[in-house]
């Protein structure tokens, strides 16, 4: 049994571990070339406009409190660091906070229903503690992609009409709080967007209907479907730091495994699968890397305690430092009546430290530290 605050170990596999730093770079080479293809696709190094590297090193996080509310924490990723309070969110019943950390780690976007089914937006500063509010409402369950510049925040406003579904892609200016309709799709059964190209001139839009699922890109005021990723479902999308991969989850219809970890490159359009015996769910990249690192029982981390049977992981966001990471852990009960324990962990290949266990609590990326 885990408890809090207590460090545990992690197992990464041994193939992900570099016998040394050269190695790494030529495996690293060979397996982008042999997955990816010759063709040059771009960087996946984002950069840092205005935080340094090393400012960015803390995480943001909200927990259920009394009074209908979250409280929104910032912590420092240091074993032990205490967590102070940047905001109070206030929440229908029900409904917890959910919210997505700038690319520059100085906002956070948080989507919270406080009445209703829609969400009202509001955006914290991190440093002054102030949080405002946006005008309008968006889907309480809508992806937020930030663009690179931490200026602009795409999210999804859903409405019926004539007996149609309507998703709207809107954008809104955070400093100006204005938001503009940027793309529309009818009867989906979901849109995500899932983040902007490097320049930020190409919004990415996920969108799933009975055509199956499809990577479309708003560019020069333009709408266009780019790739198919499947004639099915998929969830649990990620997109590469530098915009020119993304990763995603199929949902396979039978087999032995119902959810596969797929990587399409945008360039060319081609989809690559990672192996895997198990299921694999949640996607996130570690920095540097050409290929995403999957959760799921199948993924790429796995515990040591509770052991392989008990419990697995699925990885949220790596520390731009890349020698951290998010995950949430999920310990299923003994038998079907009883309902899987989550919690939100801090890890490295060595440690484990829990963060929050609360149903409902939710992390929300990495922020500049406070200090």
């Amino acid at each position: 049994m885990l408890v809090p605050g207590v460090r545990h170990g992690i197992h990464v596999p041994r193939s992900l571990i570099p016998l040394s730093l050269g190695t790494f770079a030529v495996v690293a080479a060979v397996v982008a070339w042999a997955v990816f293809g010759p063709r040059q696709t771009g960087t996946d190094v984002a950069p840092m406009v205005a935080a340094p590297l090393g400012d960015v090193r803390s995480i943001a996080y909200s927990v259920p409190a009394e009074g209908g509310v979250d409280h929104l924490f910032v912590r420092d990723a240091a074993p032990g660091s205490e967590p102070e309070l940047v905001a109070v969110i206030p929440h229908f019943p029900g409904f917890h906070a959910r919210g997505s950390a700038s690319p520059l780690g100085d906002r956070v976007a948080v989507l919270s229903v406080t009445s209703g089914v829609f969400a009202s937006l509001y955006v914290v500063d991190v440093a002054a503690r102030e949080t405002t509010a946006v005008p309008g409402s968006l889907d309480y369950l809508s992806a937020l992609a930030w663009s690179p510049d931490g200026q602009r925040l795409a999210a999804v406003q859903s409405s019926a009409e004539d007996g149609n579904r309507v998703a709207r892609v809107l954008e809104v200016d955070v400093a100006a709080g204005a938001a503009r309709m940027v793309a529309e799709f009818r009867n989906p059964f979901a849109v995500a967007p899932v983040g902007y190209s490097i320049d930020g001139e190409r919004l990415f839009v996920v969108v799933v209907d009975e055509t199956g699922s499809h990577l479309w890109e708003r560019r020069d005021g333009e709408v266009r479907r780019l790739a198919e990723l499947s004639p099915g479902r998929t969830r649990d999308w990620a997109l590469s730091p530098g915009g020119s991969r993304l990763a995603f989850i199929d949902v396979l219809g039978g087999g032995s495994r119902t959810y596969v970890g797929r990587v399409l490159t945008i360039a060319t359009g081609a989809i690559s699968t990672q192996p895997a015996e198990k299921d694999q769910l949640g996607a996130a990249w570690e920095p540097g890397s050409p290929v995403p690192v999957f959760g799921g029982p199948g993924g790429a981390l796995a515990l040591e305690e509770p052991g392989s049977e008990g419990g697995y992981v699925v990885p949220l966001d790596w520390a731009p430092a890349g020698d951290t990471w998010v995950a949430t852990v999920i310990v299923p009960g003994a038998d079907r009546t009883l309902r899987a324990e989550e919690f939100i962990e801090l890890q490295t290949r060595s440690s484990r430290e829990r963060i929050a266990a609360e149903p409902g609590s939710s992390f929300f990326g990495w922020v500049r530290s406070l200090d």
